[in-house]
């Protein structure tokens, strides 16, 4: 019986620091998002209105940018984040984050989204390589990004020097 409860405890306890650990690393994401905004460059007409983040997939990282959005703005816009839910219902945004859960969409939410001055923001391996701007990998336990000025510069974006010094590719 003993041997029971330990083992329960063990499985509990792995359970709930597998979902801290996904928490923690959805609010570094969400903050490494929001400093995004301050490094790259929008053109003209995506400077008015409010600013728009969207969202390919459900998971923590929702609920951290909409949190963030009560308290923050990019510049004297508003954020407003949206959960597209799917890529046939992606429209207009500043940035679209496609999370892990649905990284076999990155192809076609890109496609998607490439009528629009879209900073696409993944977190899959190979995700630059399908397109993304910038890719979330963690590497020797730390959360780090990629970056692709080609790709931004597709979508009329320029990265500044500063981020693309701080990326690991």
């Amino acid at each position: 019986m003993k041997k029971i409860e330990f083992a329960l405890i063990v499985v509990l306890v792995s359970f709930s620091i597998l979902s801290f650990s996904q928490v923690n690393n959805a609010k570094i994401q969400a903050v490494f998002t929001y400093n995004y905004t301050k490094l790259v460059l929008w053109p003209d007409a995506y400077r008015t209105g409010d600013f728009v983040i969207g969202v390919i997939g459900n998971g923590n990282i929702v609920n951290e940018l909409e949190n963030m959005a009560k308290t923050k703005k990019v510049g004297s816009q508003n954020i407003v984040v949206k959960n597209y839910g799917s890529v046939e219902n992606i429209s207009k945004c500043h940035i679209l984050v496609i999370t892990a859960s649905q990284s076999g969409k990155i192809s076609a939410a890109v496609a998607k989204s490439s009528q629009y001055a879209t900073l696409v923001i993944t977190e899959n391996n190979g995700g630059i390589d399908k397109g993304s701007c910038i890719n979330f990998v963690v590497a020797d336990g730390k959360q780090k990004f990629e970056v692709s000025e080609a790709n931004a510069s597709k979508r009329g974006l320029k990265i500044s020097n500063d981020l693309v010094k701080l990326a690991i590719r």
